[in-house]
């Protein structure tokens, strides 16, 4: 088989296959040229060639959010690998997998004046796993066992050893660079494998947080960002059915779906009177899983407030593999290194039959403020919160939606969760760019009708995700267009200021249209609620050309915040007479 005659390079590759590695996003250059060539002449690989590292990295980030698998993403040398680093970090934020290779220069050309030539030696430090160094010449046998070694380690590093994440390998090439050579008689690279093991707590661990569990009065679970899991949503379900002293808060990207739970986070904590309701509806021992939280209103009912007569006292438990004590509520007096799915699987067992009023206190609010919702949006004029009502009920069964960050993602938190709809966002750092490259890639590998919901900002920051020839039909792209970062007339402060629409909300004019003629994507457009249920309709249709789709929703500007604050007020005022 011809790879490049860079052994570290075929042996690289060798080992990516016999690891499952299918996907490998190219950005073009030269001094990557041994790791294009050689991926590309092996059909083991499935290659993306995408021109922006940026785009391509959250390309990657997708794939590896849907297959739970590392995508390769690999640049030349110089300022190229910099363009990763906003994807990388979200990639380690939310721990998916990814595996980064940097082409380089060798390392006596670094600092004197050669072109694209950069440090790039543990470059990306606060936001990866671990970083390698491969040897530029592999002169030596031990060479090719070292180098051989740090490969299967890295790419072990991206998948196991507690958390998924990126991982880095910088390789240095000298030239020349376009050598080949057939290594069909070599014998194969050794491959080193990690074998999976299971978390699993000590009895005295078990009974120590056991006797916690049956001294709390009222329990609240906190669900934030995980993947879809079948097993953990119904053991949480049986534990909800078992003991009425718990309540499950799910937040739209928890993938989680009962009857007992809470979802609708945001309009429930809204319609609470502080401080004389909220003491009663705050538990004894608070426990969160998964990934960040989106809510600030959940956030600001559990942390400490200065305006806290009496500080709440309360054991808090954080359920997850992260590295760092995740103590988001301020609060946190147990760190429990398990998935959520084997603690509670492990822990299931102890739990008794127990009656209780938290559980059903809570589900009472839940209930009126649901009514409240649909009572509000039944007279609800044209506005962003108007839109969501269609797109969330016009969604295809089956979607893997995807929600942009800022305003996008809030306002679906307001819908109930729909069981049929996979729900992800980029919340690990939750920073807007990327967002429609992270939904491609995620369309490139799930094979389900794949939708994300853009911000105007967000949108046309990533424009540059529609510049490759890998779009799939699955695709479609809804953009709010309220002409600026609408969430800075939502948020407290901004809209305050002098400086709320030059300097904050970016105020502009612009349309997709033309990016949707650049591109040749479908496009679609509406600017009122009979318009939109027209479009949508023609949106959701297989198009006839088999390329993607925009639908572009015109808001009113200067509207959206103030029918949100009106909608809250509702929710408070309504929930108190059911």
């Amino acid at each position: 088989m011809t790879k490049s005659n860079k052994k570290a390079v075929r042996n690289l590759i060798e080992i990516c296959a016999a690891k499952g590695i299918e996907y490998v996003i190219i950005s073009p250059g030269s001094r990557n040229a041994p790791l294009n060539i050689s991926f590309n002449e092996d059909e083991r690989f499935k290659c993306i060639s995408v021109p922006d590292e940026r785009v391509a990295a959250f390309i990657a980030l997708g794939i590896g959010q849907q297959t739970q698998k590392p995508a390769i993403i690999t640049c030349t040398s110089g300022t190229a690998a910099l363009n990763y680093a906003p994807a990388i970090a979200e990639a380690f934020y939310q721990q998916i997998p990814m595996l980064i290779l940097t082409a380089d220069r060798p390392p006596e050309w670094t600092h004197q004046g050669n072109g694209q030539t950069i440090n790039q030696t543990n470059v990306f430090a606060n936001y990866i796993k671990k970083s390698y160094d491969l040897p530029v010449e592999l002169s030596h046998e031990n060479d090719e066992w070292f180098a051989n070694r740090m490969i299967s380690e890295a790419i072990e590093q991206t998948m196991n050893y507690g958390t998924f994440g990126p991982v880095h390998i910088n390789m240095p090439f000298r030239e020349p660079l376009y050598g080949m050579k057939d290594y069909t008689q070599q014998p194969l690279p050794k491959t080193i494998q990690t074998v999976p093991t299971k978390s699993h707590l000590a009895e005295p661990t078990i009974e120590s947080l056991k006797t916690i569990w049956e001294h709390s009065e009222r329990i609240l679970i906190l669900a934030g960002l995980l993947p879809l899991n079948h097993n953990l949503n119904d053991i949480l379900g049986k534990l909800t059915e078992l003991d009425k002293r718990v309540v499950v808060l799910t937040e739209v990207t928890a993938n989680l779906h009962h009857e007992n739970f809470c979802p609708s986070i945001d309009r429930l904590i809204d319609s609470l009177d502080f401080p004389e309701e909220t003491r009663q509806f705050k538990p004894d021992l608070l426990i969160t899983i998964g990934h960040s939280i989106i809510s600030k209103k959940i956030k600001a009912f559990f942390r400490p407030s200065l305006d806290d007569e009496q500080p709440f006292n309360r054991t808090t438990w954080h359920i997850g593999k992260e590295q760092f004590h995740l103590d988001t509520m301020q609060s946190l007096t147990h760190h429990i290194p398990a998935s959520a799915n084997d603690f509670f699987e492990q822990f299931l067992p102890y739990c008794k039959k127990v009656d209780g009023e938290f559980q059903q206190l809570w589900k009472e609010r839940d209930k009126a403020t649901e009514a409240a919702h649909h009572e509000f949006l039944k007279t609800c004029e044209w506005s962003d919160l108007k839109a969501f009502e269609h797109i969330m009920a016009a969604l295809p069964k089956g979607t893997n939606l995807q929600s942009g960050n800022s305003s996008a993602v809030r306002y679906t938190l307001l819908f109930n969760q729909r069981e049929d709809v996979i729900h992800n966002s980029n919340r690990g750092v939750a920073g807007i760019d990327g967002c429609t490259s992270t939904a491609i890639g995620a369309a490139i590998v799930n094979n389900r009708p794949t939708t994300i919901i853009s911000g105007d900002i967000s949108f046309f920051y990533d424009s540059n995700a529609f510049w490759n020839s890998h779009l799939p039909e699955n695709l479609r792209v809804i953009l709010i267009n309220n002409g600026g970062g609408n969430i800075f007339r939502i948020i407290k402060g901004p809209s305050d200021t002098n400086q709320l629409e030059d300097w904050f909300e970016t105020h502009h004019n612009l349309q997709s249209e033309h990016i949707a003629k650049l591109y040749n994507l479908n496009y679609y457009r509406a600017n009122s609620e009979s318009t939109l249920a027209k479009a949508l309709k023609k949106f959701y249709k297989k198009q006839d050309n088999g390329r993607p789709a925009i639908l572009e929703i015109q808001t009113p500007r200067l509207e959206n915040d103030l029918i949100l604050k009106r909608y809250f007020k509702f929710i408070k005022k309504s929930s108190k007479k059911a």
